[in-house]
């Protein structure tokens, strides 16, 4: 069964060129043109890989990661940014909120091929290449050009030992060749005349005796020379054969280093896959009790218990970076108290209510308002930790709702719009670590 990839994007444009290249690898493709949408489609369908735009009308790409890493049966579908958005900050907070990567929008295939495979949406096509070639389609470029120079000088070591073993040959071949050939000279020479205690012999018989000898001589001269050539061949063949097994052990040599490279990368990148699933579930489960009544102070004692647990699990891991904590408050249909305070209207039409919601200012301090125990707790934290894990605390007062109240008050009910405001009263938390 072909597996399928959701492109959410609202440019037409972009969604038919990534389309194309996704159907080159029998993937089946299906489009959204906004983050709604794709939530939408999500409710139906699971597709093996999400390609998410950033910049989108309504909810954006990061608002729309957040909401599909919240919900456990789409947190574990990878999510791919395609967008013009770039730089190592960008890319840190895309994989803080669950992203794995980010895709540019003008992307080659083989890029895109390249992350399905790490992806294992489609297999790798990679074929047995020789070594050279192989390692220089990994990133281990450095490691390999590290052994260059190794390398460089062994051959330099090879060829000077050939060099001095054919001088030693050349220089002992002319040495025979001179010692044999006086020998012959000093056996062929006429022997110096002395004062003979007999009568010489006959002419004739000195003559017959002198070419037996000679050719003795020169049959045992040919030998010699056989014999010393085929020692200094067996020689050269024996530094041959040594010349091959250094090549072949520095084949060996680099074969290993590559792949113990390669070793190291892989685990580093599961290190970090590992440690970016870890950082987006404590995240998820730090967001999992989010909205607060409208009795309760938005930085409260609940949800002080809910940061601690998340900075002792931080803790645990390491993690260095930034806690970031943003607060929303809702508008919510109220009625004038005996005290003269406000409190939430029921059973009562949204007409009759004699307050709805509050003033941005009024709505922006009501975000930052916490207890004496939170604020302490934050204090601490920054100080004990040495700077290692930060908070960052925002309050977006009542000007983004997750959800639209509705457009006229007639005819609603406050049940129906107190609901609403219970879902806006909410904080979210996100974890941005350290590049």
């Amino acid at each position: 069964m072909n597996k399928t990839a959701l492109i959410v994007d609202d440019s037409k444009s972009a969604r038919v060129v990534l389309k194309q290249v996704l159907e080159t690898h029998d993937l089946g493709v299906d489009t959204a043109e906004s983050a709604e949408d794709a939530l939408d489609y999500l409710v139906k369908y699971r597709p093996d890989v999400i390609f998410m735009d950033h910049l989108m009308p309504g909810m954006d790409g990061f608002e729309a990661v957040s909401a599909i890493k919240r919900n456990p049966d789409t947190a574990t579908i990878p999510i791919m940014m395609y967008t013009s958005q770039e730089g190592e900050v960008y890319v840190g907070q895309a994989r803080a909120l669950g992203a794995v990567g980010v895709l540019p929008k003008k992307v080659e295939p083989v890029e895109v091929s390249k992350v399905l495979e790490s992806l294992h949406i489609i297999g790798s096509e990679k074929q047995e290449q020789p070594v050279d070639q192989a390692l220089a389609n990994t990133e281990t470029n450095a490691e390999s050009t590290a052994l260059d120079p190794l390398k460089q000088d062994l051959r330099i070591l090879i060829q000077e030992l050939f060099e001095q073993q054919r001088a030693v040959i050349r220089r002992d071949l002319l040495d025979n060749y001179e010692a044999v050939a006086t020998r012959i000279t000093d056996e062929i020479r006429p022997p110096q005349p002395q004062e003979p205690d007999e009568l010489p012999l006959p002419k004739q018989r000195a003559s017959s005796g002198f070419m037996p000898a000679a050719l003795a001589v020169m049959l045992v001269s040919t030998m010699i020379f056989a014999w010393l050539y085929w020692q200094k061949e067996q020689s050269w063949q024996d530094m041959q054969a040594l010349n091959v097994e250094l090549h072949q052990a520095i084949e060996s040599l680099r074969l290993s280093d590559a792949e113990d490279s390669l070793q190291g990368l892989r685990f580093q990148q599961s290190l970090d896959a590992m440690y970016a699933a870890t950082i987006s579930s404590l995240e998820w489960g730090a967001n999992q009790a989010a909205e607060y009544n409208y009795s309760e102070l938005p930085l409260g004692d609940d949800r002080l218990e809910v940061v601690e647990q998340l900075t002792g699990q931080l803790l645990a891991i390491n993690f260095s970076g930034v806690v970031h904590i943003e607060t929303h408050v809702a508008d919510h249909c109220l009625v004038v108290t005996e005290s003269g305070g406000y409190a939430l209207a029921e059973d009562l039409m949204v007409v009759d209510c004699n307050k709805i919601g509050f003033t941005p200012g009024e709505a922006y301090d009501m975000g930052l308002a916490r207890s004496s125990a939170f604020a302490n707790f934050i204090r601490l934290t920054d100080e004990q930790s040495g700077g290692q894990i930060r908070f960052e605390i925002i309050s977006r007062g009542n000007s983004d709702p997750v959800l639209d109240y509705p457009a006229t008050i007639n005819g609603v009910s406050t049940a129906d719009w107190n609901r609403i405001a219970a879902m806006n009263n909410r904080v979210e938390i996100s974890v941005f670590p350290d590049s």
